[in-house]
């Protein structure tokens, strides 16, 4: 069996500057996007005002720790993470990699609320300022 050549010329790929140009454009627009769904989703998960206190827990002590926004920012990060490995798998370097530095900065606040949450929840011992605050 004979193969006819083709006197159209076979199909050229991009080249690796607008393919490099492409991976860089893709992992900032993916950074933006969640950026701004990750915002929406931690505002419509803790609230844009804080609850009143219950008035029967006031003599209780310092209130419970508020699990929302950690475990809000924990999910999308490894949405996120996710979508980085996927991006490096299928091939596209630069954006996976932007990908996962988002991932990093996304753990670092994450860390930053539950610290937040925890020292709230935990105040230190004999602090009478702590339980007046949380109620005022």
């Amino acid at each position: 069996m004979r193969i006819r050549p083709s006197d159209r010329p076979a199909p050229s790929r991009p080249g690796p500057v607008v393919t490099g140009c492409l991976d860089v454009v893709l992992g900032v627009l993916l950074i933006a996007l969640e950026t701004l769904l990750s915002g929406i989703a931690l505002w419509a998960y803790t609230g844009s005002a804080p609850r009143p206190p219950n008035p029967d827990m006031a003599e209780a002590g310092p209130p419970g720790m508020d699990w929302s926004g950690t475990l809000v920012l924990a999910a999308l990060t490894v949405a996120a993470c996710v979508i980085g490995v996927v991006l490096l798998r299928h091939g596209l370097p630069i954006a996976g990699v932007v990908q996962l530095i988002g991932v990093c900065l996304l753990l670092v606040l994450t860390l930053r609320v539950w610290h937040s949450a925890y020292e709230d929840a935990h105040p230190e011992p004999g602090d009478a300022r702590a339980y007046t605050a949380s109620y005022t």
